[in-house]
């Protein structure tokens, strides 16, 4: 078997650990050993980042192409394209693209990585064909928060069509920067949307997709979407708290500059609280996810909490060995807890 050096360590201590236990004798150890074979260099980080940098140059490129007025307006008046002639080839491309895509899922699914770069390709080639539809009939001009929004239920139907996670998380990222464009275009004179700030108003989007994720995992056609929504709204969820956490709900930056961080102790509370049920419910429920993520997030507030207090105040040897000491303190506590857990669980 070839796996990384990681994996064999893992793999090792496996071995061991059901050796002891008299699982298996030292001849069947060590001949488990001896089939592990640590592969000479990973390919798969490599096509992945490879890819994603591919991509990411690719829709780069469409994008300085179409942004670049000059040079737009030359290609039109070499091949005499309209907005509504560049849509339909957009569009022609996005929907041959989808079917190649589909193609490659279903004959070659071993190759994830470059399957699932095409698809997030020709995705960010619709998104073009929407925008330059919108232009050709005038429409979302003023406000661009219904091209995103187009693309959400797009990329909704074509993940639920494709059985594509990545498709649905981008689906969910144009659903959030849609939400975003939207409010800030119904913001008041003094820069509020229904009385909250640009932070603070992604709070109950969260909270609604959190709860829809219930309900995602119940309907069978979108069950297989739910372990990655589920992520996605409690990261969404969460970064909105923190981020109320060191704004607070301020209208304007001069306003956030004059007030005191002690004025936002209550949502520090708040979060704290938050990210401590968290904890707790996901320990409880082995609800792996909820418990990490609420400790990845009750260990970032903590910091940052930390960094708002005390940066002034200390010297900085004696602020970064206090930061030293309280995660190692975090850290010990945490795996006792979760050792604690296991034990249980194997008694």
């Amino acid at each position: 078997m070839q796996v990384n050096k990681s994996e064999r360590k893992l793999l090792v201590n496996a071995i061991e650990e059901w050796k002891n236990q008299q699982l298996l004798n030292e001849e069947q150890a060590e001949q488990f050993k001896s089939t592990l074979q640590i592969r000479k260099f990973d390919w798969r980080p490599l096509s992945i980042y490879a890819f994603i940098i591919a991509v990411a140059c690719a829709v780069l490129s469409i994008v300085v192409l179409l942004a670049d007025r000059p040079l737009r307006l030359l290609l039109e008046q070499l091949m005499k394209i309209t907005d509504a002639g560049i849509s339909c080839i957009l569009s022609a491309l996005a929907v041959l693209g989808f079917a190649y895509a589909r193609r490659r899922f279903q004959k070659t699914p071993q190759l994830s990585i470059s399957n699932n770069s095409i698809l997030l390709f020709f995705a960010f080639l619709s998104l073009a064909a929407i925008a330059f539809w919108a232009k050709t009939f005038h429409v979302f001009q003023e406000n661009n928060a219904g091209i995103f929004l187009l693309a959400t239920v797009l990329y909704f139907g074509l993940s639920i069509y494709l059985n594509s996670k990545i498709l649905w998380t981008l689906a969910f990222s144009m659903l959030l920067l849609g939400y975003g464009i939207f409010t800030v275009s119904l913001e008041t004179k003094s820069g509020g949307f229904l009385g909250m700030n640009f932070s603070l108003r992604f709070v109950p989007l969260g909270i609604l997709l959190l709860l829809l994720s219930f309900v995602v995992q119940r309907i069978k056609q979108v069950s297989i979407f739910y372990k990655i929504h589920y992520i996605l709204s409690l990261l969404a969820l969460f970064c909105s708290l923190w981020f109320v956490t060191i704004f607070g709900n301020t209208l304007s930056y001069s306003e956030w500059q004059d007030i005191p961080s002690s004025t936002f102790l209550l949502w520090d509370a708040l979060f704290f609280i938050l990210a401590a049920s968290g904890m707790y419910f996901g320990l409880q429920r082995k609800d792996w996810i909820l418990g990490n993520t609420a400790l990845a997030f009750f260990l970032l507030s903590l910091v940052t909490r930390y960094f708002e207090y005390f940066w002034k105040p200390l010297h900085k040897s004696v602020f970064f060995m206090i930061l030293a000491l309280i995660f190692w303190f975090v850290g010990s506590r945490a795996e006792r807890l979760w050792n604690l857990k296991f034990l249980k669980e194997e008694a």
